[in-house]
């Protein structure tokens, strides 16, 4: 297939390019040098593949995975423009494969010369870049990341770093962490606002604040005096550290308002003029609802933890849901939504396997679609246009207050409540939130934890699909010569049979770093610590990660998780290997299989029993404290009444081994004495038969007398 890498024994690597299955051509380029992209026979292939001279490699560490929030503005700008100059030649070729054949592909390089005022080599290096990039916009973005230090500063020493001052200006300072840290304070305090302050009205305000010396009374006002100029920092600094962290988004929203931005400056993305198109995969619909059942919590299920939000996936064509999401996030959660996505756009057959639902791809199939319609509510703004551009996906919105645009999965859910309702417990009743007078609470009647209710989804998603009948859905001349039902699976199958279009699907790893949150955990030495919890790998142990945590200190690291499942998270590596995967660690195991909603709900529950306890302690510490004081007390005078003041401080602290000899044996007499008692008496036998020897040990009761 295209885009798969082959390695030869003496190490060089090939990426398949473009097949000709009828003169049975591959062409192939060169990972590791600039050559075009040459031909290669389909049968030599396979005879070296055979002969084991060349093995398929599984994972393409060339296609690099970026975060489009981490791009600067001069990576987004060369994108753009190589990615015109490569579909400008894209464009000026009869067919594909003319691309790879010189006598076509050297007048498009030509008039690509004359257009954009570029070098043969230049243009060269553009289309080997997108070769070797697996033929992906992102394969143009500069290497910006292999140069330098990257996201290191350099360190601050006894030279000044930078461009010298002129004239008689002194040498100037450096600016370390802590003159940053003034940098992004006065930023805060003064320019994102929106009293809109210029830059130099900061850095004036700035000097005034944090780099005075003195202060003078004039006329019964102190008045500050600034520090020698050698020993301040100057506009230029100021201005080139606000470059370097300073935030469009925040800048725009802070001095303009959140509307503004929305408004004026973000991305317009979305196009809703278009229908289903006829196709599998080229349409789909998301929506989420509160279901109508309260949860228990499966760490302790005493814990009642609420109605649970089902984000669902349809695709519009054959009405085939592709993926769901269950968490306790808000109504319209931004994450939830992506989760649902990346469900419904990966294989489901491991994550069905946890719940103990064995399938097959072909019963629950997965693509990448080209469209997603939604509601305005939690994919509109900036969080989803990273997904749209890496993935390709365009998103329709509905108009405000139009349900009925989006018909086909409003109704999948009072479907799917209808079939739960009927059999389980703590179910909302008529749709009531308060009880009448004397009436069960049917909160109280709860007894389903998150996986027991995601395996029922499961379940009735595999119903849907395989057995549910759309009575309302229209089948076309050719589905019913076919005999095609109308049941979602068969109409998908016949779709991908019959209809246009094709199916898309994309790395695994692309479409996590994409859709799933992104937080950041650190590095510690005990593990990699997200949300109290701690993860490893083979990797991680293997580069001596919490070695280097033990050693120089922790740090962060950027990552994607599932929310539904905190079993594993995902490191979005800035090395050659993407995503790392990391899982919990072997003593933690009780969080496995897990959602994040769960785990900070044990832990608000274990906090409170924390303070019960602690407080409970407090109070009975605070008696201990009384009862040792007390007891000091009766020993410091029984200790004062019987004390020999006569004696100097050397005779008192003469003997004291002899002393603690004797104490020791009077000590083991006692103990003696005491068990033998215990032991003696029968039920015959009356205490007074104690020999007069032990009497000395003894009260007027008959008990042991400690004193």
């Amino acid at each position: 297939m295209e885009n798969m890498l082959f390695k030869y024994g003496d190490g060089k690597v090939i990426r398949i390019l473009y097949i000709n299955r009828v003169s049975s051509i591959i062409y192939v380029i060169d990972m590791a040098s600039n050559r075009w992209a040459y031909p290669l026979k389909m049968d030599e292939l396979r005879h070296f593949q055979e002969q084991s001279e060349i093995i398929l490699l599984e994972e393409d560490i060339y296609c690099r995975i970026v975060i489009e929030e981490d791009l600067s503005d001069a990576e987004k700008r060369k994108r753009e423009h190589a990615w015109g100059i490569v579909k400008y030649i894209l464009d000026n070729v009869v067919t594909e494969e003319h691309l790879y054949l010189s006598k076509y592909r050297e007048p498009a390089i030509k008039e690509a010369m004359q257009m954009f005022k570029l070098s043969y080599n230049g243009v060269k290096n553009l289309l080997t870049r997108y070769w070797h990039g697996a033929q992906t916009k992102d394969s143009l973005i500069p290497s910006y990341h292999r140069c330098g230090a990257k996201r290191r500063d350099r360190i601050s020493g006894n030279h000044k770093r930078g461009r010298p001052r002129s004239g008689e200006r002194g040498i100037g300072i450096n600016v370390d962490d802590k003159m940053k840290k003034i940098f992004k304070q006065a930023l805060n305090r003064y320019y994102y606002s929106e009293r809109n302050n210029s830059l130099k009205i900061t850095y004036e305000l700035m000097l005034r604040d944090s780099f005075v010396k003195d202060e003078v009374e004039q006329n019964g006002v102190k008045l500050p005096v600034l520090m020698d100029k050698s020993q301040l920092p100057t506009y230029q600094q100021f201005l080139y550290w606000y470059k370097k962290l300073n935030n469009p988004k925040k800048e725009i929203s802070k001095r303009k308002g959140t509307r503004v931005y929305q408004q004026n400056f973000r991305t317009i993305i979305g196009d809703s003029t278009q229908d289903a198109g006829g196709a599998c995969g080229s349409l789909w619909q998301i929506d989420s609802n509160v279901f109508d059942i309260y949860l228990i919590s499966s760490m302790n299920r005493d814990l009642i933890v609420g109605r649970p939000i089902l984000h669902v996936v349809i695709d519009v064509y054959s009405r085939l849901i592709m993926g769901f999401n269950v968490s306790f996030e808000s109504l319209n959660s931004y994450s939830g939504a992506m989760v649902a996505l990346a469900n419904s756009m990966s294989s489901k057959k491991e994550f069905a396997s946890k719940y103990g639902v064995s399938i097959e791809d072909e019963e629950w199939p997965y693509c990448v679609p080209l469209r997603v319609m939604a509601d305005r509510g939690e994919l509109v703004g900036k969080q989803i246009e990273n997904a749209i551009q890496g993935l390709g996906i365009t998103i329709q919105n509905t108009p405000p207050y139009h349900a009925d645009y989006k018909g086909i999965i409003e109704s999948a859910f009072s479907v799917m409540n209808s079939r739960v309702k009927p059999f389980a417990d703590g179910v909302v009743i008529k749709g009531k939130g308060n009880k009448e007078r004397g009436e069960a609470d049917y909160r109280l009647k709860a007894n389903l934890s998150i996986e027991d209710f995601i395996t029922i989804i499961i379940k009735c998603v595999l119903f849907h699909n395989k057995n549910h009948v759309l009575t309302d859905y229209v089948l076309d001349d050719l589905m019913i010569e076919e005999g095609i039902e109308k049941i979602p699976i068969q109409i998908w199958n016949h779709g991908l049979r019959h209809r246009k279009g094709k199916l898309r699907i994309l790395p695994e790893e692309m479409i996590l770093s994409h859709l799933y949150p992104i937080d950041q955990a650190s590095v510690t030495a005990r593990g990699v610590l997200y949300k109290k919890i701690l993860y490893a790998s083979d990797y991680t142990l293997k580069n001596e990660w919490f070695q280097r945590a033990r050693i120089y200190g922790s740090w962060k690291v950027n990552i994607c998780y599932d929310p539904r499942d905190l079993t594993c998270i995902y490191v979005m590596d800035e090395g050659e290997r993407g995503v790392l995967k990391l899982t919990l660690l072997d003593h933690l195991m009780k969080y496995a299989n897990k959602g994040i909603e769960e785990i900070e709900q044990v832990a608000k529950h274990e906090q409170k029993v924390d303070e019960k306890s602690k407080e409970r302690e407090l109070q009975v510490k605070v008696q201990l404290f009384t009862e040792i004081e007390h007891i000091v007390e009766n020993a410091k005078r029984k200790t004062d009444s019987e004390r020999d003041y006569d004696k100097s401080k050397t005779q008192r602290l003469a003997g004291i081994k002899e002393n603690h000899r004797n104490e020791r044996l009077l000590h083991r007499t006692s103990e003696l004495k005491r068990t033998s008692v215990v032991e003696m008496p029968t039920a015959s036998e009356e205490p007074e038969e104690v020999t007069d020897d032990l009497s000395m040990f003894f009260n007027n009761d008959g008990d042991y007398d400690e004193e």
